[in-house]
């Protein structure tokens, strides 16, 4: 009987060791491949079988700390759709005198082809460089044979001599992540904090191990074990003696499975910044017979150590190449504004961007100038220079923009761009010579991302907001008349402020009027547009209005001797964007905005008015909206009046039913018809 037993017990143990998953780099098996779906998400395009991150810290004598992480991730690739993650890209921060390195790469695509497990390698063709900027190259490598239902693996080696600055370690991403596994140990005279982010509960783990190492020394009266500076930066010697140090390393630990996909959603902004995370801060060091060094700092030391650097700050006081052209631009003028203004454009129709993104300079403000290229920092530092000379206080002000996410701590990496930011009569401007439709304060979108840190001469800095100070307005004035063959023809003005003029003119500034017309009858469903004219398309300062005449034969039925018309035509509100259910991050509107319409229906000849929709009011919580819409009759018009206002660029994920059930009657409302009788 207990043989019986131990031979059952073997053979469910042995059953389980088979079919449990198997993450060892090139352990893929035939039942991940079968798989045609994500057993908890069947309509994700393909999911995260196994990630792994293992830090650790090399030291040699020369070099001292060094980050070590090795990496390693499995993919299923279910679909097409999911094809874009055969792309692979590894960023490597590149300082003055020491760089990170991706080595020992090796990567392959697994393909069950006629019930067997085909393998294709990655070739050296499909691995190559990119230089973003002076301090950022990005190593790219493409899978080969990706189909459905493919497997592709990859390992590399990630060194980094930068310990002050760890990358984030992801640990969610927009596809399912079925297991997730994290180790980082530091040795214990570097001391770091931890911040985490994201709705997932980390289950952050921290562990202690000792650790020994072999160094060398030169002096006779030999140091006590674990008292040695030299771990901090080895040093030269005539006469070297080897020894070893006993220390402790501090870890943390971090095991997941089953993480859910963060889905992108309408008005989602930068869902890295809501995606489960953890991120380690270098509070401060600590190396024996030295004394303490801190790391963790704040936003104002940050703002003036970029602004002390010789790539920044020093960028701001050359002047000479520039001064005849902007003495020239500006004779005779002495309006501030008007200065500020010639200066803006001058520097925008000058300088093109090279694409590079950086608060510090690239080739530097003169060669720039001369070349008529530069990338952010080139051409925004000449920007605020040009402006100071001219008499405008002007200063420098940093920003992450919404790719390069939320800076959670203070970090020198924190920020990727400068703007100008000018003062005229206590007011303040913020101005990107990069952007050439740019306008004063109507930043590109991907700039409004939190707040920007304007930095001073005086190492003084300050919380800039980056919102316009008004929102973002569309007024339309429609006149409507109701041809025998139940045909709207119609007349409407537009007056577009802000980013919505900005967005307009985005969209048709380079198109002829042929494929403007083109371009409105494809934004307005069931329109012809007849005819149509801009103004002050090309004065990106200015309001952009807009006139056109149309028809529309969709917007009336008749049933029997009732006629029922659509009020708002394309105005009306397409869809509810917010249909799932809940939502764990925040709806960004990217900017403020208001909706105000008024149309004029002329009742045909023969009709008069059975019914006109209800007014409604709604007021979302903390004044956040308004929506207010009403019909009414004056003489043989019917007035219609609409309004939506959102005050408040991001709401906050735990108003998301409000703003559901706000958007479900809106549109509840603009379903209802005018209904005319025949009389």
């Amino acid at each position: 009987m207990r043989k019986y037993v131990l031979a059952l017990i073997s053979f469910i143990v042995l059953g389980q060791l088979a079919t449990a998953q198997n993450y060892k780099f090139g352990k893929v098996s035939k039942e991940e491949l079968a798989e045609t779906s994500h057993k908890s998400d069947p309509e994700a395009d393909a999911a995260v079988l196994y990630r792994k991150t293992n830090t650790k810290f090399n030291y040699s004598q020369d070099a001292g700390f060094v980050v070590v992480t090795e990496f390693q991730e499995r993919i299923k690739i279910y679909n097409k759709e999911g094809y874009d993650l055969a792309n692979q890209q590894i960023g490597m921060y590149q300082g003055t005198s020491d760089e990170e390195l991706v080595t020992s790469l090796k990567a392959v695509t697994y393909n069950l082809i006629d019930g067997k497990i085909k393998e294709s390698k990655l070739q050296n063709n499909g691995i190559f460089e990119e230089e973003r900027s002076k301090t950022l190259k990005v190593k790219k490598f493409t899978m080969p044979d990706i189909q459905d239902g493919c497997i592709i693996e990859f390992k590399y080696v990630f060194t980094s001599p930068f310990y002050s600055t760890i990358d984030e370690f992801r640990f969610q991403e927009d596809i399912p992540v079925d297991k997730v596994e994290m180790r980082f140990f530091a040795p214990e005279y570097l001391v770091y904090r931890t911040h985490g982010k994201g709705g997932i509960p980390l289950g952050l783990r921290k562990e202690k191990k000792s650790r020994t190492i072999r160094y060398r020394y030169e002096d006779k009266s030999l140091p006590q074990a674990g008292q040695v500076n030299t771990l901090a930066r080895g040093s030269q010697a005539q006469k070297r003696t080897t020894a070893e140090v006993e220390f402790t390393e501090n870890g943390y630990l971090v095991d997941l499975e089953n993480i859910p996909a963060l889905k992108e959603e309408p008005f989602a902004g930068n869902l890295d910044n809501y995606t489960s995370a953890l991120q380690l801060e270098l509070a401060y060091t600590k190396f024996p017979n030295s004394q303490v060094r801190n790391y963790a700092t704040t936003w104002e030391d940050v703002a003036e150590k970029i602004y002390k650097s010789d790539n920044f700050g020093k960028e701001l006081g050359i002047t000479k190449f520039y001064k005849k052209d902007v003495d020239a631009l500006l004779s005779g003028v002495a309006d501030p504004k008007e200065k500020m203004m010639k200066v803006y454009d001058f520097v925008k129709s000058k300088m093109t961007w090279n694409d590079y993104y950086g608060v510090y300079k690239d080739k530097g403000v003169k060669k720039a100038y001369a070349e008529g290229t530069g990338n952010v920092a080139d051409i925004n530092l000449m920007l605020v220079s040009m402006l100071n000379y001219a008499g405008i206080e002007t200063n420098p002000i940093l920003i992450s923009t919404k790719a390069n996410g939320i800076p959670f701590f203070p970090t020198r990496t924190g920020f990727n761009y400068v703007i100008a930011g000018a003062v005229l009569d206590n007011r303040l401007f913020l101005l990107d010579g990069v952007d050439k439709t740019g306008a004063p304060s109507i930043l590109r979108t991907n700039l409004l991302n939190w707040k920007g840190r304007m930095v001073r001469k005086d190492g003084s800095s300050l919380l800039v907001d980056l919102l316009p100070p008004k929102p973002a307005t569309h007024i339309s004035l429609m006149n409507l008349e109701i041809s025998e063959d139940l045909v709207i023809t119609g007349n409407s003005k537009n007056r577009f402020t802000g980013h919505y003029a900005k967005g307009q003119r985005a969209r048709y500034r380079n198109l002829n009027e042929d494929e403007q017309s083109e371009k409105m009858e494809e934004n307005f469903e069931s329109l012809e547009v007849m005819d149509h004219s801009f103004e002050s398309m090309k004065e990106n300062d200015k309001p952009l209005t807009l006139e056109y005449n149309f028809e529309n034969e969709e917007a009336v039925e008749v049933i029997g001797n009732k006629m029922y018309v659509s009020p708002l035509l394309h105005l009306a509100t397409k869809e509810n964007y917010f249909k799932a259910e809940t939502r764990t991050y925040p709806i960004d509107f990217i900017h403020p905005w208001t909706d105000k319409y008024n149309v004029s229906i002329e009742i045909p000849e023969g009709y008069t008015v059975e019914s006109l929709p209800d007014p409604l009011s709604i007021n979302l919580s903390n004044n956040m909206g308004s929506f207010r819409y009403g019909v009414s009759q004056n003489g043989g018009k019917i007035i219609v009046t609409f309004q939506n206002a959102i005050k408040t660029s991001v709401i906050g994920a735990e108003y998301y039913q409000d703003l559901q059930q706000y958007y479900k009657m809106i549109l509840e409302k603009e379903a209802e018809k005018i209904v005319l009788i025949k009389s």
